[in-house]
């Protein structure tokens, strides 16, 4: 299966509606909760989602809104052998 690491703005398209770029986002995500992808995110890039999700939606709902996002998408450890896994 196709492993793909989603950039911060693709998920804050998606989580905050962001316009123009909402639908296209959306499909992409859309594929991780199809099974048609497996979805990761770094792990550096969870902190600075709720940084920049709880200054606009508050701490708790962000909080709710990331261990949402994290029961479909993995947080990937970024390391140099992390990045050739077949």
């Amino acid at each position: 299966m196709k492993r793909v690491l989603f950039d911060t703005d693709v998920i804050l398209d998606v989580l905050l509606q962001r316009q123009p770029y909402f639908n296209t986002s959306a499909f992409a995500l859309d594929t991780v909760g199809q099974g048609k992808i497996e979805g990761f995110v770094a792990g550096h890039a969870v902190t600075n989602l709720f940084y920049l999700l709880r200054r606009q939606l508050g701490s708790q709902k962000s909080r709710e809104i990331l261990i949402a996002l994290m029961t479909k998408i993995e947080v990937e450890n970024l390391t140099i052998k992390s990045l050739y896994k077949p």
